[in-house]
């Protein structure tokens, strides 16, 4: 199976990327400035640790966060064919929603060409559900079928709730938080592949980063347990799906050897003896 994952080509940028260790979590957290609550930036129905099927009924419910994304909408309609199209359409998204879900297993899959391949690692019970609502793509990240990472992608325009630049996204959130983050530089060695702001309060650190090149900011709140425990969690490390079959590279090493060489060599001296002339 990896030789036909290898062949696959589209894949390969991704799955260096995703498998070769890039997906290593930012360290010193511990250095974030701390503040009082990252609770406003918290869904209240959300709360770390859910499985995903729990996450799937809090948005898809009876008079789960879609319904009432839809209620004032379908309330300023008659019933008839507009009606029920709308009400079409929030099925729709419920559906997409509970299909959303892929776990992380041996084979690449499409998120290692996205700027999340760092956010996950595979075979660790890692998986990925996803739901654009509010004009921004979020991304709830599980571990062992446990809610711990929520990842916004957070459009950068001037009606936007965080502005139009990275610049102005951190310091709304500043105001928000009523304290200065830690900017942090990109640094392969941290796991920073762009500069990031971040927070934290007891229980939750907050990620603001810097993705101005496709118009948008990624804002991460993740459990700090989950977090401390990463290493452990994570037991299967990386694999580089590229790497030569130590078999392969044992024989190209020391040459490959024939052990009926030297008895045909032999044979073939001993003939060429016979037949010369004295």
């Amino acid at each position: 199976m990896k030789r036909a994952i290898v062949t696959a080509s589209v894949f390969a940028a991704g799955v260096l990327l995703a498998l070769s260790g890039a997906a290593a979590p930012p360290k010193g957290t511990a250095d974030a400035p701390v503040v009082s609550s990252l609770a406003p930036l918290m869904q209240k129905e959300l709360h770390w640790g859910m499985t995903h099927q729990e996450v799937t009924d809090a948005y898809n419910n009876p008079d789960g966060i879609i319904d009432r994304e839809y209620a004032p909408k379908l309330g300023r309609l008659q019933p008839g064919v507009e009606m029920q199209e709308l009400e079409s359409d929030k099925e729709a998204r419920k559906v997409n929603f509970a299909r959303s879900y892929t776990q992380f297993l041996d084979s690449p899959t499409g998120y290692d060409l996205t700027p999340l391949h760092e956010e996950y690692t595979y075979r660790n019970e890692e998986a990925i559900q996803r739901i654009f609502r509010e004009g921004k793509n979020r991304y709830f990240f599980f571990i062992k079928d446990h809610l711990w990472r929520i990842y916004d992608e957070v459009p950068l325009k001037a009606e936007s709730p965080l502005g139009p630049s990275f610049k102005d996204a951190v310091t709304k959130l500043t105001a928000l938080l009523g304290t200065p983050g830690r900017v942090r530089a990109p640094d392969a060695s941290q796991g920073i592949e762009r500069t990031t702001a971040d927070w934290q309060d007891a229980l939750t650190h907050l990620r603001c980063i810097d993705r101005s090149s496709e118009r948008l900011v990624g804002v991460v709140l993740e459990d700090k347990r989950t977090l401390a425990t990463l290493v452990t969690l994570r037991a299967n490390k990386p694999v580089d799906l590229f790497a030569i079959d130590p078999a392969i590279t044992a024989v190209t090493r020391g040459g490959v050897t024939d052990p009926n060489g030297a008895r045909a060599r032999g044979e073939a001296d001993a003939g060429a003896g016979k037949g010369k002339k004295k």
